[in-house]
């Protein structure tokens, strides 16, 4: 059978770090020069590169790519030029591509962060297009040839799985220390950690450059894997450097089939490998400090540098002799061998006694290849004897090569290691020209591997690099939350500051009601958001069945655990017999709109913001002497217009289902029975909704206990009003407060800092332990321009990933985070774009807000189901979620056969549709995609798709760009704080930052909520755990303004005495001396 040689794992010029000239033309010379017959394309994930391979490059019907053209002279002539210092390089054009590209994956499992790189392979073009499609969702592709994605490598895999039953994956370099499925830095113990139920699809593994298969054999749970290796080059001249023979059919399909093993007409033969010492992580050390060791010392010293006191970075031995059960290599029955080389310009280097690029050594080689052809060859098969007729001591360095006769200097830490064949009295002896070969007895080995110990194994301290947890877990209930749990009092307010267990207090009073004997359908949990409530519950479905104790099971029915509004909404389709058709948001709005055509613009928001707060406070819309019948045009009669419309439509509105509620309470007509009610962030809840909440909790009614944080109220401009604790006192006198004031969240300087926000009050107490106050602290950053600001912290994102490719951080002291423990909130969307697109330029996976697809509103969907039942298709085809209520009524064929806008006549005003639905966004996105994609199965084909997508997307950590409001109730390790300026935090609106008429947007008076916007600011700090980065800029363009702003008010109440500050101006960063965390002055 026809032998081939393979290098798959290449990058091109979008790659970072990787020569401008890695073109396909360029690949395709160096490759043919080498001796290659197959090399990866990579990359392929870029589409800028996809775009280039499309065009140089043709499907050859086997799987692979090759040349347009490889017979046209010109095009020969081409890739002749692409080697310019071997003029007499005469290439024929046969090289074929493989489609492949590897990902960067940055993601958090088991508590740690995980940095894995995976090489993806594709049969065609095509199916390249639609895995790029899909990763689309999840990063930003054209940042990088190598993208880095906060894809979960087991979801990574089941992506390309079910792309196409060809494709697979291959986990890139397993060692290295950084970025691979066993590396010491970042890895995973086995191939079924990382890859959970799919680790049985992973056939194939990448050794790296700074492990060979001997190494891999000495953990016999590789045994079963084919070891492959590649060049992982980053330019034309390391192609080849490792790559994989084949024997039988140059074809996509028979690499495929010989990597699993399977009978086709081709089989795996082994690899070309470097010397392992070669690569840049074999041993254990620092670059920085010149620092190298065995792993033997390196365990000694407890995996920390001599120098600099910092972790090692660990190599690849290290790492193997970990992981390995047996003290040999034992080749597996059936697994091909390898052989080790060094390339053959560091050989022809070494001769000479110059560099490898020089023009000696380039001579040297542009003579062997013209006399014996490719480099491979020349390397593995060409008889010394016939080397010897262009160079007696090239001839000799080949034949020691082949037999291992090497000198080895390890590489560490990032710096390549040193292969040679003649020692420094040879290279002498050379030099002189008085050089005579060695008889092979007298050779220098190979360097011993690491013996094992005869004695008594040490102890093993943690992995460098790792230190253990701090001690965050906190014991069921501390004494304030078992005081609030156990209260006696039949109404509670336990105030809870950020982090400090709000839910987990809620949860045990819950529990402890269950344990007392309350039924849970006795029970009723109030929460302020769905997503909320839809935790609440998970969380009760765990705990309870644990805590069956003989008189509440398991199977008992849960409490529960809802909104104000979705249990408003169960009581009037309780009542009605339906449920109601409801206006969202947007639609409410636009129907008000309609129901007044004489407002428009300023006025018209204006008038439907009073009506919602009015309405929303309990308070009248206008004076009583103006709401009579006869009274000239004003907000009631802009209101009565609205209610009438509605009831023409026999439409409601949110609000309408807590006004229905709470009349059905109030006069007895609706009398629940839950005896015990408990509120979740009490403080943002509006006097409408407090009011249900009294006459559900009333007198004689259930017991309430309600738990929030009056500094965390930020929902005003919804109709919150504040001061919660008087609120409840006027309507339960005889309440209780419990303050809980020990944090489990935040390093105690960010709770300081935040304590400056309410001056006079004592800051929370953290409980994260005395490890994690100084892990990287707080800094303020001030930048000349927003550009620069986003840049800033694009930057210190990128470190506190730890880097985000092969060039690394040098930080060893700092842990590293994954892209999820990562945000940065704004004070309104506006400020994200900016902020998103410097983040993308740098290849970070970064995620913001955006408007939901049309085929996700639920009314849509069941148009869609409709329609795919017209098309005979199973339920599950066609849908993207669980539809509202019950499925449409059948439909005439002949109604579906004419479109959305058939279905639109037919339903106009069946529930649950209304008129405005047909003339929303959702519904008009529907005719758009309908018609582009001609008809029905089209669509559904488009919708089931873009889902997929979807899916992919949500499954992916990124780091999160979010609004001050919407990040309420989340928490990350590291948080950004940009824009701190007067009149965005606090935010003065628009119009009063542009000068347009209108005032300023707060409430209908035009006033500035500033104690809101102050405890926004105290919500935004407490988001962070360890690291705070606040910044603001002197100039801005927003809202088609350049502005120019002071930084913020609220910063000038802060103590800053323990924060870094910077200043970035005339392009030099200068640094205020500040005192750090730690003490003493900060470092850059």
């Amino acid at each position: 059978m026809k032998q081939y040689l393979a290098d798959l794992h290449i990058h091109s010029h979008y790659s970072r770090a990787t020569s401008k000239g890695l073109t396909p033309r360029n690949l395709a010379a160096f490759g043919e020069l080498k001796g290659l017959s197959v090399v990866g394309s990579g990359d392929f994930t870029h589409p800028g590169w996809l775009a280039d391979l499309r065009r140089d490059l043709v499907e050859d019907g086997t799987g692979l790519l090759r040349l347009a053209d490889p017979a046209d002279p010109a095009e020969l002539a081409e890739l002749a030029r692409e080697i310019p210092w071997l003029p007499d390089f005469r290439p024929e054009g046969r090289v074929r591509f493989m489609l492949s590209a590897e990902i960067s994956s940055i993601y958090k499992r088991g508590g740690k962060v995980r940095k894995v790189h995976n090489l993806v392979f594709a049969p065609s073009l095509d199916v390249a297009e639609k895995i790029n499609r899909k990763l689309s969702k999840v990063g930003n592709l054209a940042s990088d040839g190598r993208p880095i994605l906060g894809l979960d490598s087991r979801d990574l895999l089941e992506l390309v799985l079910e792309t196409d039953k060809l494709a697979f994956l291959v986990p890139a370099h397993v060692w290295t220390p950084w970025f691979s499925v066993f590396g010491s830095k970042s890895g995973f113990d086995s191939l079924e950690e990382c890859f959970g139920d799919l680790a049985k699809e992973i056939f194939a593994l990448e050794t790296g450059l700074s492990s060979d298969p001997d190494m891999n054999w000495t953990l016999s749970a590789l045994d079963r894997y084919r070891l492959i290796s590649n060049s992982d080059a980053h330019s034309g001249e390391k192609l080849g450097r490792e790559c994989n023979l084949f024997c039988g059919e140059v074809s996509y399909q028979g690499i495929y089939r010989a990597l699993r093993g399977q009978d086709g007409g081709t089989e795996f033969c082994g690899t070309v490998e470097f010397f392992p010492e070669e690569g840049k992580y074999h041993l254990d050390g620092h670059r920085d400090c010149h620092v190298v060791m065995e792993p033997a010392e390196a365990k000694a010293r407890g995996g920390i540098c001599p120098v600099c006191g910092k972790p090692l970075t660990l190599g690849v031995l290290h790492r193997v002799l970990e992981l390995a059960d047996r003290t040999e290599p034992v080749r597996p029955p059936g697994m091909p061998g390898f052989t080790s080389l060094i390339p053959l310009d560091e050989l022809a280097g070494e001769v000479m006694g110059v560099g490898p690029k020089t023009g000696k050594a380039r001579r040297l080689t542009a003579a062997l290849y013209a006399r014996f052809g490719a480099e491979l060859t020349i390397l593995r098969q060409t008889p010394p004897e016939d080397l010897a007729q262009v160079n007696t001591v090239l001839a000799e360095a080949v034949s020691r090569m082949r037999q291992g006769r090497v000198e080895r200097t390890p590489g560490f830490d990032g710096e390549y290691g040193r292969i040679t064949v003649f020692s420094a009295e040879e290279k002498r002896d050379i030099k002189a020209g008085r050089f005579r070969p060695v008889p092979a007895g007298n050779a220098t080995g190979a360097t011993p591997r690491e013996p094992a110990s005869d004695g008594e194994a040490p102890t093993e301290p943690p992995p460098a690099g790792q230190t253990p947890p701090p001690a965050t877990a906190r014991p069921d209930l501390n004494p304030a939350q078992q005081a609030a749990v156990t209260a006696a009092g039949r109404h509670l307010l336990v105030v809870a500051g950020p982090g400090t267990g709000k839910t987990h207090t809620l949860l045990a009073k819950i529990r402890s009601l269950l344990e007392a004997g309350v039924p849970a359908e006795k029970i009723l949990a109030v929460t302020f958001t769905r997503r909320a409530a839809g935790e609440l519950r998970d969380r009760l479905a765990r705990d309870i069945p644990a805590l069956a104790d003989g008189t509440q099971t398991g199977t008992a029915a849960l409490p529960r655990a809802d909104t104000l509004h979705a249990l408003a909404l169960a009581a009037w389709t309780e009542a009605g017999g339906r449920e109601p058709v409801l206006l969202s948001e947007d639609a409410a709005r636009r129907l008000f709109a309609l129901a007044n055509p004489g407002l428009a613009g300023a006025r018209l928001k204006s008038a439907w913001r009073a009506l919602d707060l009015s309405r929303e406070r309990l308070e009248p819309l206008e004076p009583q002497e103006a709401q009579a019948a006869d009274a000239p045009e004003g907000p009631g009669r802009f209101a009565a217009r609205y209610a009438k419309q509605k009831a023409d439509w026999n439409l409601l509105d949110f609000t309408d289902l807590l006004e229905f509620w709470l009349e059905k309470l109030t006069s007895g007509d609706s009398r629940p029975g839950w005896s015990h009610i408990l509120v979740d962030e009490v403080q943002d809840l509006t006097p409408l909704q407090l009011a249900l909440v009294a006459a559900l909790a009333g007198p004689d009614r259930a017991a309430l206990f309600a738990i929030g944080d009056p500094d965390q109220s930020i929902y005003g401009f919804r109709g919150a009003t504040g001061g919660v604790e008087a609120r409840l006192t006027a309507l339960w006198p005889d309440l209780a407060v419990a303050p809980l004031a020990e944090n489990y969240r935040s390093a105690q300087p960010v709770l300081d800092l935040a304590a400056g926000l309410f001056p006079g009050r004592r800051p929370l107490v953290s409980r994260l332990g005395p490890t994690l106050p100084a892990a990287g602290g707080i800094e303020l950053f001030a930048a000349p321009t927003a550009g620069a600001e986003a840049e800033w912290m694009a930057g210190r994102i990128e470190e506190l990933l730890g880097g985000t490719s092969l060039t690394l951080t040098r930080d060893f002291s700092v842990a590293t985070l994954s892209p999820g423990d990562v945000a940065v909130l704004v004070r309104f969307s506006g400020l994200v774009p900016a902020i998103r697109k410097s983040l993308e330029r740098r290849g970070i996976p970064c995620s913001a807000p955006e408007a939901d697809a049309f085929f996700n509103e639920p009314r849509v969907r069941l148009l869609l189901a409709a329609a795919g039942r017209h098309l005979g298709l199973p339920a599950a085809a066609t849908s993207s979620g669980a539809a509202p209520g019950p499925a449409l009524p059948a439909l005439p064929d002949e109604v579906l056969a004419r479109g959305p806008r058939g279905l639109a006549t037919a339903l106009e005003d069946s529930p649950p549709f209304d008129r405005l639905f047909w003339q929303g966004p959702q519904f008009r996105d529907l005719c758009r995609a309908y018609d582009a994609h001609k008809g029905w199965a089209g669509l559904l084909n488009h919708v089931a798709g873009e889902t997929e997508i979807e899916l992919v997307g949500r499954l992916a950590e990124k780091v999160r760009i979010m609004t001050l409001h919407a990040a309420k109730g989340l928490e990350f390790a590291a948080v950004f704080l940009p824009a701190l300026e007067d009149g965005i935090l606090p935010f003065a609106g628009a119009a009063a930052l542009t000068g347009a008429p209108g005032g300023t947007a707060g409430d209908p008076a035009g006033r500035m909520d500033e104690g809101e916007e102050r405890r926004l600011f105290y919500v935004g700090l407490t988001r962070a755990k360890t690291r705070l980065f606040l910044s603001h800029a002197k100039r801005r363009d927003l809202f088609g303004k350049r502005l120019a702003l002071p930084r913020s008010r609220f910063l000038e109440g802060l103590d800053l005495g323990g924060v870094r500050q910077r200043t970035l101006a005339a392009r030099t960063v200068r640094q205020a001396r500040q005192l750090t965390l730690l003490g003493g002055e900060p470092t850059t």
